[in-house]
């Protein structure tokens, strides 16, 4: 069980992320592999780039959702340890929890779904024979034309 006074921290170097119509795009630069998690699961992907500690998100999930705190905590949990084991993020101890939005301590409730990570590894093979190169933007590239003449 981890501790809910620390927060999950997104592994920047190896992971990219974005979080669109709520639903978290997730994909593993190292192996291949991208993610989706929506609803419930985009809310605590969003909550794992404020750095929130474990403990305000699923304050927020249960201010957010029909969800009891017991159920929120169990569910959150279980997708804190899938996470952490297919190597998208980190446990570190809490700078301070950021705050939780306004917009979620102003809605209704809404209707509750076990978040879930949806794992889609058939890309994984293409992304090996041509890999995404982090920091490639930043090589200058000269064209043919710019090589000086022998």
């Amino acid at each position: 069980m981890l501790p809910l006074n620390h927060c999950l921290q997104t592994r920047t170097e190896e992971v990219a992320a974005k979080v669109i119509d709520g639903e978290a795009i997730i994909i593993n630069l190292a192996n291949g592999v991208y993610y989706s998690m929506d609803k419930v699961g985009g809310l605590i992907w969003e909550a794992i780039e404020r750095q929130s500690s474990m403990a305000a998100m699923i304050a927020e999930i249960v201010a957010r959702y029909n969800v009891s705190t017991v159920q929120a905590e169990a569910d959150f949990q279980r997708i804190a340890e899938e996470l952490l084991q297919e190597n998208l993020v980190t446990v570190s101890e809490n700078n301070g929890s950021a705050p939780m939005t306004t917009e979620s301590r102003q809605q209704e409730r809404l209707p509750y779904e076990a978040p879930t990570l949806n794992i889609y590894r058939d890309m994984g093979d293409l992304l090996a024979l041509d890999p995404p190169t982090p920091g490639l933007q930043d090589i200058t590239w000269k064209e043919p034309d710019d090589e000086p003449k022998k």
